[in-house]
């Protein structure tokens, strides 16, 4: 009876330590993050500034052009409301702005 409680007990910790691992991993967090594509809508989760350009909480920008380091993506070139073009950083943009929902 006392192996089995072991066991168990060994179970239980090994399942918890996995899952703080996978909870502490960054790669999980960039895997559950939807990808860019040229023509996905960004929102503005709070008002952000580009290159002098002033976008509000709630304002919408489309991306046209991705740009690509090493097979990942490095920046992404969003059309703001008035036409204008700015490249944006990956790291602005996954703080600043989530991806809408189609």
């Amino acid at each position: 009876m006392m192996r089995a409680r072991r066991l168990a007990l060994a179970l239980f910790l090994t399942a918890v330590a996995v899952s703080a691992v996978n909870l502490a991993s960054p790669a999980r967090a960039l895997a559950d993050e939807r990808p860019l594509e040229v023509g996905t809508e960004l929102m503005a989760t709070s008002d952000v500034t580009l290159h002098k350009a002033e976008i509000a909480k709630g304002s919408r920008v489309s991306v046209t052009q991705l740009s690509q380091r090493a097979g990942h993506v490095e920046s992404v070139s969003v059309e703001l409301a008035d036409g204008h073009v700015v490249k944006v950083p990956i790291a602005q943009v996954r703080t600043f702005f989530r991806v809408v929902g189609e």
